[in-house]
């Protein structure tokens, strides 16, 4: 297979000029980033022992069952009261009698049809692509934007993954489950450099999996990969998660920031990490092993890692910090005012910090958390009033509705609670509930038929999908109509 990365540059041979070129064509290029070393890609091989030639319909019984492995799961209402993976969702019923919950439950159920109708229609599912999804839909080509920079494969933007188990959860189907499952699959191999210089870090959504120059902790995040790992003791992801353990290491050599400012990586013992995309993924890798070895050295990196990041000025609206690669300690910043990025909670960092809520006591990394979830969509008077400035980056609101959900539910307030529904419904819910008009484009605007629906990217899916199923599982008291 030919590999190679499918352009020359460009000219872009400065970190000035790339940034400029990201901004025109959302692609992140760097000389000598866009290639493969590492990229994994595994399969499984079924035998059975049979004593003769098997019979036409044993062998059409084993190729099924090798398409469709039988999977054993528990009850769904089990797993959701149990608490697992932060309990942030709803078990659907079969006849929801509230008629505003039934109609979210019909457009969760309604994107989930389309992504699973798109991968069909636009043959997604190749060898190295098996499991993921495009990023952006382009109206005037009516295809997916395959050859267009960052707009291209998703590579777990914006937790796609994370939507699709969540929504799995919710909804108990199958066919969600299969896709889940092969995204799980593919965003841990093919995503993620395993070995090389690159690695154990991610590649950013790009025309190819491996182009983006951006490697980070946020793609190859245990956050993505731990709902099937649970579920069902699949050994394969869990070497992928530990290979995550001392992921934070790898920004010495690549730093997340080093195209905008000068990265001062000078001393080997401590590592610059942002307090969402950066430490949401390394927490999630340490609680995630904790969990499944007791390892205690994993443990007390986290609570250092807690009690550092609650103990800053401003807590999580410090922003990011230095942190010590064996403690995972964070030094505490003197900076007075804010740092707050619209990315930081939307790549696993409000499910994680709500398992870290319900599995260790502590009162202050509980309250900072909080803090973050009532005030970053807060009006700019009262931020100012809690946080002595206000945030110039507030972008996704309507994703970040379910972390006002969140804090409604934990400080037990309407006045929160109804704040989060007009965040998630735009303050116009028959709109933002409606199921969009899907047309059929055929030739010849089109090689086949495709069905498009305006708005829809995998972006707004991913964060509709989750601000849906949290809205439902921490709002009580929705409007009877619409």
């Amino acid at each position: 297979m030919d590999l190679r990365f499918y352009h020359d540059g460009m000219g872009m041979d400065t970190y000035e000029a790339q940034w400029e070129g990201l901004e025109i064509t959302y692609e992140d290029y760097e000389p000598g980033f866009g290639r493969p070393i590492g990229v994994a890609r595994t399969s499984e091989i079924n035998l059975w022992a049979v004593s003769a030639t098997p019979a036409r319909e044993d062998l059409v019984s084993y190729a099924a069952s090798v398409a469709q492995p039988p999977v054993l799961m528990a009850d769904m209402n089990h797993i959701q009261e149990s608490g697992v993976f932060g309990g942030l969702w709803t078990v659907q019923q079969e006849t929801e009698p509230h008629p505003v919950k039934a109609q979210i439950n019909e457009r969760l159920n309604w994107l989930f049809d389309y992504y699973q109708q798109q991968v069909k229609q636009h043959n997604w599912y190749g060898f190295w692509d098996y499991g993921d999804v495009m990023h952006t839909y382009d109206p005037d080509r009516h295809v997916w934007r395959y050859d267009v920079g960052g707009y291209a494969w998703d590579n777990s933007e914006l937790a796609t993954d994370i939507w699709l188990w969540y929504y799995f959860l919710h909804s108990g189907r199958a066919d969600a489950f299969r896709m889940a499952e092969a995204m799980t699959r593919h965003t841990g191999e093919v995503d993620v450099h395993h070995i090389g210089p690159f690695a154990p870090l991610g590649s950013r959504h790009n025309v190819l999996h491996w182009g983006c120059s951006a490697k980070q902790l946020r793609i190859s995040t245990v956050a993505n990969r731990r709902f099937y790992y649970y579920l069902t003791a699949d050994e394969r992801i869990g070497d992928l998660m530990d290979e995550q353990l001392e992921a934070h290491k790898s920004l010495h050599d690549v730093p997340p920031m080093r195209k905008r400012a000068n990265v001062d990586v000078s001393d080997s013992t401590m590592v610059g990490l942002s307090f969402g995309t950066d430490w949401g993924s390394i927490a999630s890798a340490w609680l995630t092993d904790w969990e499944r070895t007791g390892n205690e050295k994993s443990y007390q990196r986290l609570v250092n890692s807690m009690e550092t990041i609650a103990a800053q000025p401003k807590g999580f609206f410090t922003g990011s910090g230095r942190m010590n690669v064996e403690s995972g300690a964070f030094d505490i910043s003197d900076r007075k005012g804010i740092s707050v990025s619209h990315l930081n909670a939307v790549f696993g960092l409000v499910e994680i910090c709500s398992e870290l809520v319900d599995l260790i006591d502590m009162p202050a990394f509980e309250s900072a958390w909080i803090r973050y979830c009532e005030f970053y969509n807060a009006s700019p008077n009262k931020q100012k009033k809690e946080l002595g400035s206000v945030s110039n980056n507030r972008s996704l609101p309507q994703g970040h509705s379910r972390l006002t959900a969140y804090a409604a539910m934990k400080k037990n307030s309407d006045k929160l609670a109804e704040r989060a529904w007009n965040e998630f419904t735009r303050n116009n819910p028959e709109k933002t509930l409606a199921i969009p008009e899907v047309k059929v484009v055929e030739g010849p605007y089109s090689l086949n038929p495709v069905s498009e629906a305006e708005g829809i990217s995998t972006n707004y899916s991913a964060q509709w999908g989750l601000a849906a199923l949290q809205i439902l599982r921490f709002i009580e008291n929705f409007p009877e109509e619409l």
